[in-house]
């Protein structure tokens, strides 16, 4: 593991076998499939997809609230890749990892904070409409 990225110096990990980084892997795919879907499911012209949005992210707001803004798949991935939790969960933000790893673009952890509910809220909002309202496309 050469690279780091924002989960900070590779020093300070715990060891872990194989077997506990694929694991990781497999948690880190599904957290990636989680956000592309609710980022962009609320533009599908299904209502499974805006269903699908609701509930993914109306429970990830609520986890955020009672997590200290902490997302449980990041520390489930941390604890299995051994490294150890920040005391801010600015120094964690999954979307700042997502961005770094497709662009090459480190951006600032409270920039990723704001991007991710933005968008979130907004994905939520839409796909509320589109459900509750009659006639909305």
């Amino acid at each position: 593991m050469d690279r780091v990225d924002v989960f900070g110096d590779a020093s300070t990990w715990q060891e872990r076998n194989w077997l506990s980084h694929k694991i990781a892997d497999g948690v880190y795919l599904l957290h990636t499939s989680i956000t592309l879907y609710c980022a962009f499911a609320w533009l599908g012209p299904h209502d499974w997809m805006l269903w699908g949005v609701v509930i993914i992210y109306g429970s990830t707001e609520l986890l955020w609230l009672f997590r200290d803004s902490f997302c449980i798949l990041t520390d489930l991935e941390r604890y299995l890749r051994g490294i150890p939790k920040p005391d801010s969960f600015l120094e964690q933000n999954f979307i700042r990892r997502l961005l770094l790893l497709l662009f090459r673009k480190d951006i600032a952890p409270e920039l990723a904070k704001t991007i991710t509910r933005a968008w979130g809220r907004i994905g939520f909002l839409v796909a509320s409409v589109r459900l509750l309202v009659p006639g909305v496309p």
